[in-house]
């Protein structure tokens, strides 16, 4: 048995059924979605103007992000579907807590203007949603960043490659790196065009993060 035919055995579902859970999620949130989606453009106007906003409040608002998508979508939704999903979403509580203490340590601070960051984070919050239109789904079915967790870890990596260099900055990449590459793993798995998306995004986080500082 090679180790795709046991992957494949793992994930018993199709992804008419994994999208399914983001429309369930969309549903009981809404329109949750609509302030997230401002304070997105919020956030990304204050990077691209001189005003850069301040890790002490965008740390533990990032960690909540983390917090909650965990929890909520991971946990209690994916793992309806995926047994390991509980425990994957221990990376999320993780990846929530440090950033949050971070933050309020005052060692989250943002340094430079980076396309490439920038980019990313402008596609997490306002492209990723629009993937369920370019699929031929419903845009209940649309992927936000906060609540589901591929877009939330595309725009912690844009965010982290804009982030002061230290070693708790890139400790805090490698569980959005990881979840990305389990999540385009998953895709190619069941079959899904997503996957490809998934791994560009994290390709470029991870060439973000690479960049030399300006």
């Amino acid at each position: 048995m090679n180790g795709a035919w046991a992957l494949e055995d793992l994930l018993l579902f199709e992804p008419r059924v994994y999208w399914r859970l983001f429309a369930l999620e969309n549903e009981a949130l809404w329109p949750a979605q609509l302030a997230l989606l401002a304070a997105g453009a919020a956030l990304l106007f204050c990077l691209l103007g001189w005003r850069r906003p301040s890790g002490r409040w965008l740390g533990p608002a990032l960690g909540a992000a983390w917090f909650w998508t965990g929890w909520q979508f991971v946990a209690l939704r994916y793992g309806t579907v995926n047994w390991a999903a509980p425990a994957l979403a221990w990376g999320f509580y993780a990846e929530g807590v440090l950033l949050a203490a971070l933050g309020l340590a005052g060692r989250f601070s943002f340094v430079r203007r980076d396309r490439v960051g920038l980019g990313l984070i402008a596609v997490a919050l306002f492209v990723w949603p629009l993937l369920s239109r370019f699929d031929g789904r419903p845009w209940s079915e649309a992927e936000v960043a906060a609540i589901a967790p591929d877009p939330t870890a595309i725009a912690t990596l844009g965010l982290l490659s804009l982030a002061e260099r230290n070693r708790w900055t890139a400790l805090l990449c490698l569980l959005p790196a990881l979840w990305l590459g389990v999540s385009a793993l998953t895709l190619f798995t069941v079959g899904a065009w997503q996957g490809w998306a998934v791994l560009a995004a994290l390709s470029a986080g991870i060439a973000a993060r690479s960049l030399p500082l300006r």
